[in-house]
């Protein structure tokens, strides 16, 4: 049996949601629920207007992202991404690791390909990873050579040497999920 590549997977037409894929293969994202978007969107608008006043990138929803060793390049749709100025414009697709992947957790998340997938966002250049659990109120942050870190409504989320300046309360974003 075939696996299939990068180059087959890049031609195939667009799921909803999207699919990502790695090692020969294709995977479709879960759908997104109601928290995960309100959070989403919510992060989406406080990114944006940080960035635009500190000028030192932007935040892209849904953005397809390639990146990877020579050959083993995968391709993964984070819910949000930070791009570095350094990268801007982009075009169709980002063709270098983001400089901050944010997730946010779906119940019916495939935790093996999830995992994988963080792995691989650390040892492949994203400098920074937020993943968001709606069911728990918490916040993991995760860094290349770094203890991962939780957050919780109380604590502050801040943007370290990635998003200097940039903090926004836990509990401000886990109230997008209320109401």
């Amino acid at each position: 049996m075939s696996t299939l590549t990068l180059d087959r997977f890049l031609k195939l037409e667009e799921t909803k949601p999207a699919s990502e894929y790695a090692c020969g293969e294709a995977f479709q994202k879960p759908m997104p629920t109601g928290p995960h978007s309100a959070i989403q969107l919510f992060l989406g608008v406080v990114l944006y207007h940080f960035l635009e006043r500190a000028g030192i990138g932007r935040a892209f929803p849904e953005l397809r992202c390639i990146f990877g060793q020579p050959g083993h390049e995968r391709t993964y749709v984070p819910d949000l991404v930070v791009v570095g100025s350094q990268h801007l414009p982009v075009r169709r697709h980002l063709l270098a690791p983001p400089d901050l992947a944010i997730e946010i957790l779906s119940p019916d998340q495939d935790w093996p390909h999830f995992l994988d997938k963080i792995q691989f966002y650390l040892l492949h250049g994203v400098r920074l990873v937020w993943v968001f659990d709606p069911a728990t109120s918490t916040v993991t942050i995760e860094a290349p050579g770094q203890e991962g870190r939780i957050l919780r409504p109380g604590d502050t989320l801040d943007g370290g040497e990635v998003l200097p300046g940039f903090s926004v309360p836990v509990a401000d974003i886990f109230a997008q999920i209320e109401g």
